[in-house]
């Protein structure tokens, strides 16, 4: 229930005010967004909480940007900043601080508040804390909004409200209510006029704006965004060609640049070469960024890389061969700060390429393919909730992937794993072109699954199924209450599998035929229960339970997002939102995907407002970065993803080789049971 200050409005009468310009059009074109899903639900910020019903796919408003009270302008609105203890609204102390222990290291991110503009008034929506949800006494926990300083509505059943008459200058601010005591007020935000917000750029000449992911690295509790710049000559490693070198930029949501890393001539720029680990990993509160680099890198303050091994290299030695490939020289991993892009270590690649021919070719396709991200593995075999850098080389022959720690300034290697051991051999060619972090057994450290293959949280071999490398790769609570299951696809066995991420047993497979190239698995419809699975070889969708045919199959097998107000999953491909059996709900004219035909987004992730996703994709000329936005009220609450450990992590993952998307580690959907508590502390 929510207090009687506010007046009920029906969902179905907040209309869409089309963005002024940019990668969306005027009202009645394409690019209209719809006003909700499925049973889109009624009242100013949705009606009472069910005790079961998944959260609504849609709402989180605008992403917001600098931080304070309003923020820096962006083009098309104000950015909305959030959380922090801004005056007055309860007091601070006890009950409203966040837990200094926990099992899994998180993000200390402020509230996130966000407001959009609609027809007759403005939708709000803020976070709710993975360390403030009750899930044995949902009432003990609620929100106070407030409008120009004036309380406007206490809200128990959501993270969203719309606000009915609300002026377009109004500022919001929300508290939260834990056991009866009101905590601080976040500072004031006001409206965008629009449903995203435009991060202009400074594009270097003959570059695209390519995969990206969030990190706090300033430790303000807001998402920054570490870009790659991706070069127009970039190749993948079955072609020849020399390319420009790969330059990484960290951008805050208002546009400013903190600055860019360049990797110099000896890294080779595609889709496979660079892949990102970004995190707070010292704990220190500030994300640092992790990645391969080479002689002639240069640090985001321009000098060249100077520690451990780089200390004595020459970094003007060209080490590319004629056919414009890396075959020879040293290899390094390094850790930039995330707030300068300095330098602070680096060491040699954990597993350098050696005899290329090792690797299943002599020209350096396979030997030179990478996956990367960050992941809650055990710490010499005792799972501590603290995070390692993750570096996969190798998944078509030999496999390899590397845990690393960054800790009081250095950076070391925590273990190793290499199917060219003794009792890894099945592991042989058991990876996809993507990787995933999930605890799949309960221990409270995360497993590695590199598609076919599960590698335990200690690095040791923990199974496979045998069906060798896949193209995509999705891995959740696909079976509900089974634990975490994955879905992917073959290349050289044909046909897609679903199975026990611990055990490797089966729920459904079909083998054979030709290379299965694309695969989704995620619920997106409530007619049947838990994550249903298509591709581009099965006919229909199927349930991952058994794989049972349950519906016809979507219009698109590419990405996914939460979107609109019911519980189930939407389908993203490049720029472009629809509902499965239903309409498009956002086609952001003037904006593309990435990755040619994977045409997948520059980033998807719970970045602001309430728990569902926001949509980062460049505009076409590459001058902007637009974060898009729902503006559909749920009546759902959920604490805000990223404090999902797993969740968390598999965004870290999103950026590498063949981008997917992340999961949660439990179901969302129709007839959803409460989500688990985390169990975690911030920093």
């Amino acid at each position: 229930m929510r207090s009687s200050l506010p007046l009920l409005v029906p969902c179905m009468l907040l209309c869409f005010i089309s963005p002024l310009g940019g990668c969306s059009s005027a009202p009645g074109s394409p690019d209209q967004q719809g006003t909700g899903g499925d049973g889109a639900l009624e009242g100013s910020g949705g009606g009472s909480q069910s005790t079961g019903g998944g959260p609504g796919s849609g709402g989180g408003a605008a992403a917001g940007g600098g931080p304070g009270a309003g923020g820096t302008a962006g083009a098309g609105g104000g950015v909305a900043a959030g959380g922090g203890t801004g005056s007055g609204g309860g007091t601070s102390g006890g009950v409203c601080d966040p837990p200094a222990t926990g099992h899994y290291q998180m993000e200390k991110l402020d509230r996130g508040v966000v407001a959009v503009r609609k027809t007759g008034g403005n939708y709000v929506g803020w976070r709710m804390m993975g360390y403030e949800y009750n899930p044995t006494d949902p009432a003990a926990v609620s929100y106070k909004l407030y409008r120009d300083g004036a309380l406007l509505a206490e809200v128990t059943d959501s993270t969203n409200y719309f606000d009915e008459g609300g002026a377009q200058d109004a500022e919001y601010s929300v508290s939260v209510v834990l056991g009866g005591q009101e905590c601080p007020k976040s500072p004031a935000v006001t409206a965008w006029g629009q449903d995203y917000l435009s991060i202009p750029l400074d594009n270097p000449a003959n570059y695209e704006a390519n995969d990206a992911t969030p990190g706090d690295v300033d430790g303000d509790g807001q998402y920054e965004i570490i870009l790659k710049w991706q070069p127009d000559n970039a190749k993948d490693n079955s072609q020849d060609g020399v390319t420009s070198p790969t330059l990484i930029e960290a951008l805050k949501l208002d546009g400013s640049s903190l600055w860019r890393i360049d990797l110099g001539q000896n890294i080779r720029s595609g889709a496979h070469y660079s892949q990102l680990s970004v995190y707070d990993f010292d704990g220190d509160g500030r994300a640092e960024v992790g990645v391969k680099t080479a002689p002639g890198t240069r640090d985001g303050k321009g000098e060249y890389l100077s520690k451990g091994p780089a200390a004595s290299d020459d970094d003007s030695e060209n080490y590319v061969n004629s056919g414009g490939r890396v075959l020879a020289g040293p290899e390094y991993y390094t850790v930039f700060e995330g707030s300068t892009g300095a330098e602070l270590a680096t060491v040699e690649y954990p597993v350098v390429r050696g005899n290329i021919n090792d690797w299943g070719d002599d020209y350096g396709n396979r030997g030179d393919r990478f996956n990367g991200g960050v992941g809650f593995v055990s710490d010499d075999g005792e799972a501590t909730g603290r995070p390692s850098l993750l570096t996969q080389r190798g998944y078509y022959e030999r496999l390899t992937m590397s845990a690393l720690h960054y800790r009081e300034g250095q950076l070391t290697l925590n273990w190793l794993f290499d199917s060219d051991e003794p009792g890894n051999g099945d592991a042989f060619g058991q990876g996809d072109h993507s990787a995933m972090a999930a605890d799949t057994d309960g221990n409270g450290a995360q497993e590695i699954i590199t598609g076919s293959l599960t590698i335990g949280d200690d690095g040791t071999f923990r199974c496979t199924t045998g069906h060798g490398h896949g193209d995509a790769l999705h891995v959740g609570e696909l079976v509900v209450g089974q634990g975490i299951s994955v879905f992917t696809v073959h290349e050289g066995s044909g046909g897609y599998s679903v199975h026990d991420g611990d055990t490797c047993e089966a729920y459904a497979e079909a083998l054979g035929g030709d290379d299965n190239g694309r695969g989704v698995a995620e619920d997106v419809s409530p007619s049947s229960p838990g994550a249903e699975f298509w591709s581009s070889t099965s006919s229909g969708l199927m349930s991952c339970e058994d794989g049972s045919n349950v519906g016809n199959e979507p219009g698109s097998a590419n990405f996914l997002i939460y979107w609109d107000a019911d519980e189930s999953r939407e389908l993203l491909d490049g720029a472009t939102i629809s509902k499965y059996g239903a309409s498009s709900l956002l086609n952001a004219s003037g904006c593309a995907g990435n990755n040619g035909t994977k045409n997948t987004p520059t980033l998807t992730a719970d970045l602001l407002g309430d728990w569902r996703e926001e949509l980062v994709v460049r505009q076409s000329d590459n001058s902007a970065l637009r974060v898009y936005t729902t503006t559909d009220v749920t009546e759902r609450r959920i604490y805000t993803l990223m404090h999902d450990p797993t969740y968390r992590m598999q965004v870290t993952w999103e950026q590498s080789s063949y981008n997917q998307p992340p999961h949660t580690g439990f179901h969302i959907g129709a007839d959803m049971a409460p989500p688990p508590k985390p169990d975690i502390f911030v920093r």
